[in-house]
């Protein structure tokens, strides 16, 4: 006798990657379909990630060992490496291409393989737990990096209609959720395909949806939309939009910009964050990095280390250069070998997580508000608005905006300040740690 399957999902690779797996996932719950663990599973989905050769062999790999152990399962692919991979991987291959028909692919297969279709119908609710919801805004990006095996599998860029996504929004809300992540292929590409409205003018919009919350910025591609006015208007948002900013820069080497293809160059870079910090005295700074492009000097890597330790950056994504067949990168002359490639990774990482310890201090006696994710040792953990994790010193909601304001760092973690003995005095803050009514420290007293 058919019945519901349990299911598990495995997802691989960037935000974009993420949502579209969490709207996936929903789709599997309105059905009756029941999560799993992996090794319970009847049917495991693996959502793959080709921004990287290491990514979809991660994946290859993740598969090969799950079916080892559970062959009885059935396997469906998805995401930008599932033609790259063996098909005999899977009983499901759905391409990129096909992405849009998902849920009538996997509704076939699922029946074909013997699993109740009672009550497959599609449904408009909100039912993840997830602490945050995710709003994909686009799709595609046509800068064709040469680094960049992405547009080939993504295709040209795609934007959701502006009126779409107001409606999801207030929708969101409604739901309970009261942090909504703008994510899409490359954010800075998009244009309501009725009005040709560009990002800025959708965050505008965005700010009059009605509901408690507040909206994040995912990855921004720097220099391409109007970023000063996107700027200004985080800053006069009045914390409907975050205060943090993850621009994947990739490189400071005027010298490596231009053999990626990128459309500016370090004084550009430079220009903008110190546009941030002016605008945005308190902002989490994140950044993507790429090390080792063909071609790539000492000099070069240091162009970049340098830029990392001067600006406050809170976070860095450090990936060592992933030769991808099919991009002009792979046939550059001047392969950097890979020690070299391993030692400037690690030498960036170490910059700029000297860089992130010297940023979180300011933090330290601010008012946060914080999005309660998860339970660790009796404790509330979550994001603020600048993207720090925090850890609450009492009781708090999963999803509710709660206010905090930090004392103390414990690693990389924002938590309260200890509480003071009998008879004694609270300890002053860190020596160059504002407090209410002080001033700002600013990127140039950052090392």
């Amino acid at each position: 006798m058919s019945r519901a399957p349990r299911f598990a999902f495995r997802v691989f690779g960037c935000r974009l990657n993420q949502a579209e797996a969490a709207g996936w996932r929903e789709q599997l719950l309105a059905w009756g379909a029941q999560e799993a663990p992996n090794e319970q599973a009847d049917v495991l989905f693996v959502h793959t990630c080709a921004v990287t050769a290491p990514a979809a062999h991660e994946a290859e790999t993740f598969v090969r060992a799950f079916r080892a152990k559970h062959p009885a399962a059935r396997v469906v692919l998805s995401g930008c490496a599932a033609e790259l991979l063996s098909p005999t991987l899977a009983d499901e291959v759905i391409p990129h291409r096909q992405k849009a028909d998902w849920v009538p692919l996997v509704q076939t297969c699922l029946s074909d393989w013997g699993f109740s279709p009672t009550g497959f119908e599609p449904s408009g609710g909100h039912s993840l737990p997830r602490a945050r919801a995710t709003l994909i805004v686009q799709d595609g990006c046509d800068r064709f990096c040469a680094y960049c095996i992405v547009p080939h599998l993504r295709g040209a860029p795609t934007s959701a209609p502006m009126a779409a996504l107001l409606r999801q929004a207030a929708n969101l809300f409604a739901a309970g959720f009261r942090e909504i992540v703008l994510t899409g292929c490359h954010l800075a590409l998009y244009r309501d395909p009725e009005s040709g409205a560009g990002f800025v003018e959708l965050l505008r919009r965005l700010c009059d949806v009605p509901g408690e919350g507040r909206f994040r910025i995912g990855s921004l591609e720097p220099c391409v939309a109007d970023d000063q006015a996107l700027v200004r208007l985080i800053a006069q948002s009045g914390g409907r939009i975050c205060s943090f900013l993850h621009l994947p820069m990739q490189s400071a080497s005027d010298a490596v910009l231009a053999r990626m293809g990128r459309p500016y160059r370090q004084a550009d870079l430079r220009r903008l964050l110190d546009f941030i910090c002016a605008e945005l005295p308190f902002c989490g700074l994140g950044a993507d990095w790429i090390v080792g492009l063909p071609g790539e000097t000492e000099a070069d890597a240091e162009a970049t280390r340098a830029l990392v330790s001067a600006y406050p950056f809170t976070g860095a994504h450090v990936f060592p250069y992933s030769r991808r067949p099919g991009t002009p990168a792979a046939d550059f002359p001047d392969q950097v070998p890979q020690h070299l490639i391993r030692l400037r990774a690690a030498a960036l990482s170490e910059t700029a997580a000297q860089t992130r310890a010297a940023a979180l201090p300011r933090f330290l006696g601010q008012s946060l508000t914080v999005i309660p994710e998860r339970m660790r040792s009796g404790f509330w953990e979550g994001w603020c608005e600048y993207r720090i994790r925090c850890r609450l010193p009492g009781p708090a909601e999963r999803r509710s905006l709660t206010p905090f304001r930090p004392g103390a760092l414990e690693g990389e973690l924002l938590v309260a300040a200890p509480a003071a003995l009998p008879n004694q005095a609270p300890e002053s803050p860190p020596h160059g740690s504002p407090t209410s009514g002080t001033r700002s420290v600013s990127h140039r007293e950052t090392p």
